[in-house]
């Protein structure tokens, strides 16, 4: 809530369009980098795992069919992995930074989601204007509301405190700089009463103690006795105060940008944390607004054009949420509310109704980027296999000639995709889902706060989806070019040889190969001796070909 143009105040106008779509841009960008330098990282963890399978299938392949067949044959699928490296490499890379945006969009939908959704239990709800935005309604209603609680609520859908349960907010945007207005010498205010922070009527914006941590929230209660000594006293946060150049400590004084023709003296006692929600904001005394403004029709006569209309949002704690839904319908009755006409909604009602404006873009993020980049992962996995198929044609050949059957042809070639989809799906989930865990302790460590990470949390699921995506990615992606590989016709390969003769060694001392005579596959039929030509291997192939 740090935007003046929301609250009808002008003193920072919103960024062009044009400064958005650099912004996204360039989001997108560092997000990229972010994701290619994690994938780089990880690679050797990913090579690392792979070498580990195949030394722990090496150790099973002696052991009895079928067990030591199929441990054979899974050798292979490693051997063909690092038959190129930097293609491995370079497809592991993609998926993990495809993965990376799916897992990063999905959590930011699912996010919103949960933030949006109507939740059990105690309820935060808002009072705010029903038909104007920003919302501006009398003093009076906060008192209104209050005596509609105690007197129509039954005594179980009231808060234990109803004054402990109750919080005004009053919206406040000036400038330092009268005659030369700039976002740099302005400020945004939340005139409240300070006991409502120490209630906890101000944890949705941060200022609670597992956010803050023992000592920050010791450290905002003593600030907020400050608070209490003088009406003149506010806090601000860390960015802003770095902004307008001042300190904890220095005497301010801001022309009202909203409420005209009033000058606020501030002395500043208290920052609210850098990169907190509040750290670009800053908190005032809602009785030194109102001393203000009777300060105006004092030296006028009369009263602020706005003094009727000051108070801008009504926040209730309620117990349950049937205990809401009774206090709505007492407030939708006609004649309880209705000079300004008012609505009840919870919390996170309110931010679905702040971010209906962006639905389409959300349901375009879920439903057509999500399958496009799911697409293009299935896309890169089919390309880099087909193109290993296509190298290793003969050798597919070769295969069937060692008696293979096509399903294990068609299995091997699955298995590549699928390995390199499941690691790179769980890697990439893994890191997105502790990366900004990992940078909210360490900034807290260090005694850095950043709203994003402090709130953002990708959700648990991911850490399964991940490796489930990788899988279905890997065989989606790898069907086509195993299906081809399946139906090889040695004939066909073999018939592409040079018409030069051609030793029998060649084709038929595949009878000496360690896996024939194993029980693994049959052994080819002996070859007779001496050279044969072209059309002779391509007679000879064809009879495994029927098998």
């Amino acid at each position: 809530m740090s935007g003046f143009e929301q609250y009808g105040v002008s003193a920072a106008p919103d960024p062009s369009l044009i400064q958005l779509a650099v912004y996204g841009t360039l989001f997108m960008v560092g997000l990229l980098l972010l994701l290619t330098v994690l994938a780089v990282l990880t690679l050797p963890i990913f090579f690392l795992a792979l070498f580990l399978m195949e030394c722990g299938l090496r150790l099973v392949q002696e052991s009895p069919d079928p067990v030591g067949k199929y441990a054979k044959i899974f050798g292979l699928v490693f051997r063909s992995l690092r038959r190129n490296l930097l293609r491995t490499s370079l497809t592991y890379s993609a998926l993990f930074i495809l993965t990376g945006m799916l897992t990063l969009i999905y959590s930011i939908v699912a996010f919103l989601g949960n933030f949006t959704a109507e939740k059990e239990g105690t309820q935060m709800v808002v009072l705010s204007e029903k038909f104007s935005i920003p919302s501006m309604m009398k003093p009076g209603y906060a008192g209104q509301l209050k005596g509609v609680i105690e007197t129509k609520l039954p005594p179980e859908y009231r808060p234990a405190d109803v004054d402990k349960s109750m919080m005004t907010w009053s919206f406040v945007g000036g400038t330092l700089d009268p005659a030369k207005q700039t976002p740099e010498n302005s400020m945004f205010l939340f005139a409240l009463n300070p006991d409502a922070v120490a209630n906890g009527m101000m944890s949705e914006q941060g200022l609670n103690k597992d956010d803050l941590g023992d000592a920050g929230w010791a450290e905002l209660l003593r600030v907020i006795d400050l608070v209490k000594q003088d009406k003149r006293n506010v806090v601000i946060g860390e960015d802003r105060l770095k902004i307008l150049g001042k300190q904890v400590g220095d005497d301010v004084k801001m022309a009202g940008l909203n409420y005209k023709d009033i000058e606020f003296e501030f002395k500043i006692v208290g920052a609210f944390p850098s990169g907190s929600r509040m750290g670009m904001n800053a908190a005032m005394r809602f009785d030194y607004l109102q001393a203000k403004l009777d300060e105006y029709r004092a030296k006028t006569g009369k009263d602020h054009p706005v003094a009727d209309r000051c108070v801008n949002l009504v926040w209730v704690r309620m117990p349950s949420k049937e205990a809401f839904e009774r206090l709505a319908a007492i407030v939708n009755e006609p004649g309880t509310f209705n000079s300004p006409a008012v609505k009840l909604e919870t919390f996170s009602a309110a931010v679905g109704s702040f971010l209906e404006p962006f639905k389409d873009i959300f349901w375009g993020m879920k439903y057509i980027i999500m399958p496009a980049i799911m697409a293009i992962m299935c896309l890169v996995i089919g390309i880099t296999i087909t193109i290993g198929v296509r190298e290793r044609w003969t050798e597919m050949a070769v295969l069937k000639v060692l008696g293979f059957q096509p399903w294990q042809v068609m299995g091997m070639i699955v298995s590549e995709a699928v390995l390199i989809g499941i690691y790179g799906g769980l890697l990439s989930t893994w890191s997105v889902y502790f990366l900004p865990r990992g940078i909210a302790w360490l900034t807290r460590t260090i005694g850095v706060k950043f709203a994003f990470f402090d709130n953002f949390k990708c959700p648990d699921e991911i850490l399964i989806y991940g490796p489930l995506l990788g899988v279905a990615v890997g065989v989606l992606g790898s069907f086509l070019p195993s299906w081809n590989a399946r139906k090889v016709k040695v004939s066909e390969v073999f018939a592409q040889v040079a018409w030069e003769p051609v030793p029998r060694k060649i084709v038929f001392s595949l009878r000496d190969h360690p896996f024939c005579g194993t029980g693994l596959w049959p052994v080819p039929p002996a070859p007779a001796r001496g050279r044969c030509h072209k059309t002779e291997v391509r007679n000879a192939m064809a009879s495994l070909d029927a098998s």
